[in-house]
């Protein structure tokens, strides 16, 4: 577990903050003042360190400044009241990773700082790729396709220009986007991710622009885009192909222009964005059928980038295997023998509809299954089926990650019970507010509930 210092002159909420993060397993030094703050930086390493930004004497931005110049690997989460809204976009331009609007639930914060850690762990992998001759760390294979994709990537990382990845699912879109940013003039600068897939149409134009206090029903504060976010960093785009026209209209605008206004608002916004854009369809084949641009389409295809399925692949096969064998026995603590040739042969005569994903999980769920030192061909199952109850179930491919799984239970869970909540929550086995939170974390909406009804245009 990182170290976390939690900064906060308002006692109350500085405690509970820290018995939040004290039960969950982290080690957690709190300071009431940023002065206090700063000398501790100076005399230990912290992970996360999370600051108002209304302090006595110095403010949120000293302990910023302080901890990014001890180490910039730092994560700095900064909190604010509705009044500081412009200073919590100064923190996020000085170097800040994230922020939070007073008052907030305990639980965003949690969900935050454990996506922090998940960023800050990416972010020393690309530091490392950056210090080293073999940069590309996670690209796994000696295909000539992956030769090809490699080239591409040095090639074109080192310039501004937009990029489109096309691939199937679990092809490694989100891993080649990861090192184009690396090999980029802009790699110091934030990589902020958007899967637009994951949200409704209203959601999604308010997470790409923001929207100002009052914009539509339940706007009742001043929100930051993800493009303002991404100011002078880049802006991952991945399922491109799965918003609407109108959307794409307002998207075109902003890589044309480098400017836009947020939703409700007047004041337009200047902005320095590198767009990387990804899909799984053929976009030239929605622009045929009128469901995509073309201007835009044109806009983001300066640089095409094309992944081939795995099973295209079929030499990185053994390579990535045996490089998940040893990432997930050394996580584990297992001590395992390589792959046998009965295993890779095997591995290698799979379709692979999951592509690159599904073997990674086939391979970590086989390290932790295993009784003995070696993987047996036994061992490796391709997909698991999960069933709801005696009528109902959905698959789940054994390259679904977990978040996507959770997703899919309570989706399955609200089908069951007539999209009744509390029912679903007893068929799930947690409480009404549990349930609440993980249907706003997932973004899953339905008619018949009228607070989650979009706004009006």
């Amino acid at each position: 577990m990182k170290k976390l210092l939690v900064v906060e002159d308002h006692e109350p909420l500085r405690q509970g903050i820290v018995e939040a993060f004290r039960r969950s397993g982290h080690i957690v030094v709190e300071a009431e003042d940023a002065e206090t703050a700063i000398q501790f930086i100076s005399q230990e390493s912290f992970g996360i360190v999370i600051t108002d930004m209304s302090l006595p004497q110095q403010s949120g931005i000293d302990v910023l400044k302080a901890a990014k110049q001890t180490n910039p690997l730092t994560t700095v989460i900064v909190m604010t009241a509705h009044g500081t809204v412009e200073n919590a976009v100064e923190a996020m331009r000085i170097g800040a990773d994230d922020y939070l609007l007073k008052p907030f639930p305990i639980e965003e914060l949690e969900l935050r700082v454990s996506k922090a850690l998940e960023h800050q762990t990416l972010v020393q992998t690309l530091d490392d790729l950056r210090q080293s001759t073999d940069w590309p760390h996670r690209l796994v294979g000696q295909s000539p396709q992956f030769t090809a994709l490699l080239t591409l990537i040095q090639k074109v990382g080192k310039s501004h220009a937009t990029i489109l990845i096309q691939g199937e699912t679990g092809t490694g879109k989100e891993l080649v986007a990861n090192a184009l940013h690396a090999a980029s003039p802009r790699a110091k600068r934030p990589l902020i991710k958007v899967n637009c897939a994951a949200l409704p149409e209203p959601l999604l134009e308010s997470e790409l622009f923001g929207h100002e206090r009052g914009a539509f029903t339940g706007a009742d504060r001043q929100r930051i885009g993800r493009f303002e976010l991404a100011d002078s960093g880049t802006l991952f785009l991945d399922e491109i192909a799965e918003i609407s026209l109108a959307t794409q209209a307002k998207l075109l605008r902003v890589i044309q222009e480098h400017e836009f206004e947020r939703v409700g608002g007047e004041k337009t916004i200047k902005i320095d964005v590198r767009v990387i854009a990804a899909t799984n369809k053929d976009l030239k084949h929605e622009v045929d059928t009128h469901r995509f641009r073309e201007d835009l389409f044109y806009r983001l295809n300066v640089v095409a980038i094309v992944l081939p399925p795995l099973r295209e692949r079929k030499e990185d096969i053994s390579l990535l295997a045996q490089h998940f064998l040893q990432r997930y026995t050394k996580e584990i603590g297992k001590r395992m023998g390589p792959l046998s040739p009965s295993v890779l042969k095997m591995l290698e005569d799979q379709p692979w509809p999951g592509n690159i994903r599904e073997l990674e999980n086939a391979i970590e769920r086989a390290v932790l299954m295993t009784e003995g030192g070696t993987i047996e061909p036994k061992d490796i199952n391709f997909t698991v089926s999960v069933a709801a109850d005696h009528e109902r179930g959905f698959r789940i491919p054994a390259g679904m990650h977990l978040d996507e799984i959770e997703k899919q239970a309570v989706l399955a869970a609200l089908h069951m019970s007539g999209w009744v909540q509390k029912d679903a929550a007893n068929i799930l086995g947690i409480s009404a507010r549990v349930l609440n939170y993980k249907i706003k974390s997932h973004h899953i909406t339905h008619p018949s509930w009228i607070r989650h009804k979009p706004p009006p245009q």
